[in-house]
């Protein structure tokens, strides 16, 4: 084997593999991205989340993505930090609300521009047909995936 080059593994080939070695790309880009900004893939995510579902709680967060309350918790943490995100009683006056603040939908609408042009140059390389197909294949794996994911959760494997 010449220096430098390391073969595909046998499994390159299958979902599970391309699957994680996309989304390893895809995080690797969405980081270089965000770089300049105070916001990482992941707080970028959970702030789209709480702006779409203003007072939303951490356990509903936690229910919605592919992490732990504790996951998320740190995420909202950071975000709070920044002062991104704030925390107010909840409905009922009980429980914790959670909303974006001013700072943090700007910083929102910056991530999202930058987003936005990884997924332009992803359309032109693809072409708009396969680029749709593509979306709509994973909008469509996502459920189920996460259906997956939720049952091994509960089962504790």
């Amino acid at each position: 084997m010449e220096v430098g080059k390391i073969r595909e593994s046998v499994d390159s080939r299958r979902l599970s593999h391309l699957l994680w070695e996309v989304g390893a790309y895809s995080t690797l880009l969405s980081e270089t991205a965000l770089a300049s900004t105070s916001l990482t893939p992941a707080t970028a995510g959970a702030l789209d989340v709480i702006a779409a579902n203003p007072g939303t709680s951490i356990a509903e967060m936690a229910r919605r993505l592919p992490t732990s309350a504790q996951g998320v918790s740190q995420l909202v943490a950071k975000l709070e930090a920044l002062g991104f995100v704030e925390r107010q009683l909840g409905e009922r006056g009980h429980g914790v609300a959670l909303y974006v603040t001013e700072s943090g939908e700007e910083a929102r609408l910056e991530a999202d521009e930058r987003k936005r042009t990884l997924e332009e140059e992803l359309s032109s390389a693809l072409g708009q047909r396969d680029y749709d197909r593509l979306l709509q294949l994973l909008t469509r794996a996502r459920p189920l995936l996460a259906g997956k994911a939720e049952a091994h959760r509960a089962a504790g494997k």
